[in-house]
């Protein structure tokens, strides 16, 4: 990794390295929490399990690793989680089972807060150091998937559901993106949001088809404006409402979603229409006074194979 100025986001120091015993490691998210003074980096590591070291220095030097989320599944599992904070004293978090290749996976929330996992209504799960790695089945189960493992393969998907997006709203409530695989061809979008008293959990969109069929439940994705929940941008290469197949290939497609909508009340509008190419895995980023929305659009065969270019949208809006 490397630190830039200050102010001075092109310029950089010198690679840097963060030496650590967890075999493999991947996906590093940085969150900060402000009351504690720390710096979070959380990861894939322990058991292929999700993780995080801590820095009191910005990053200049690094704690040890501490195993965050475990799997509760026999064998070698890896629960899958987005991550965002308010940056100042909570991180919220959505994560699954383990990979829906090898699960029907449901989806969940829980919130960590002073060493300590807390559900949305804020009720004690367990303090992390003396009860250690928080399990799914402690968490708010948002969304219910099939019934255990699936011998037949990816091509016989029992409602498999995989996290795509986490925000929060004003109030700092949450709002969960995330896609459930039906079949190959038949994808949806689902949102989930904490409205106070309950999670109001819906679905939005028809994800179209999976990108290719070895990773059956990969979709284009779906994101919400960290700035505005109610900002849904989406991919996918079929009619987002009614799900009819035109032979397309994946667009971008946005709509403003409230919590008493669902895919019957929405209207999606096309960001991108009549591509050669593919347009894939949208992301929303906010700054004062612009929306940035951009994507990836080019070839994409697999995850290790694949051209793509990053391309975008930059929007001036009045919200804060």
């Amino acid at each position: 990794y490397r630190i830039s100025e200050p102010n001075k986001p092109l310029d950089w120091n010198d690679e840097r390295t963060i030496g650590h015993k967890d075999g493999n490691i991947t996906y590093m998210n940085l969150l900060p929490l402000a009351d504690e003074g720390k710096l979070y980096n959380f990861y894939r590591g322990i058991d292929f399990n999700p993780c995080f070291v801590t820095s009191t220095d910005h990053g200049e030097s690094w704690g040890g690793a501490t195993h965050f989320i475990e799997s509760e599944l026999e064998g070698r599992h890896r629960p899958y989680v987005r991550y965002t904070g308010n940056g100042t004293d909570t991180i919220h978090l959505c994560f699954t089972d383990a990979h829906p290749r090898d699960f029907s996976n449901s989806i969940y929330y829980a919130a960590f807060r002073k060493g300590k996992f807390f559900k949305a209504d804020g009720s004690l799960i367990k303090d992390l150091k003396a009860d250690g790695p928080l399990r799914p089945s402690e968490a708010d189960r948002v969304f219910k998937g099939g019934q255990g493992g699936d011998p037949g393969g990816p091509k016989h998907a029992d409602q498999r559901g995989w996290t795509s997006s986490i925000v929060l709203d004003a109030q700092g409530r949450p709002h969960l993106g995330y896609s459930v695989h039906l079949t190959n061809e038949d994808h949806r979008y689902r949102i989930a949001s904490w409205n106070g008293k309950a999670w109001i959990d819906r679905e939005v969109a028809r994800a179209g088809h999976c990108l290719y069929e070895k990773e059956s439940s990969y979709t284009g994705l779906i994101t919400l404006d960290p700035g505005d929940p109610e900002t849904v941008v989406i991919s996918t290469n079929v009619d987002p409402s009614s799900g009819r197949d035109s032979g397309a290939q994946h667009e971008i497609f946005r709509a403003r979603i409230g919590q008493d909508d669902d895919i019957g009340s929405i209207s999606w509008k096309a960001v991108t229409k009549d591509s050669p190419v593919r347009n894939l895995r949208p992301v929303i980023v906010r700054g004062e006074g612009y929306r940035v929305i951009s994507w990836l659009r080019g070839d994409f065969k697999t995850y290790i194979d694949y051209q793509l270019d990053v391309v975008g949208v930059v929007e001036k809006i009045s919200q804060p």
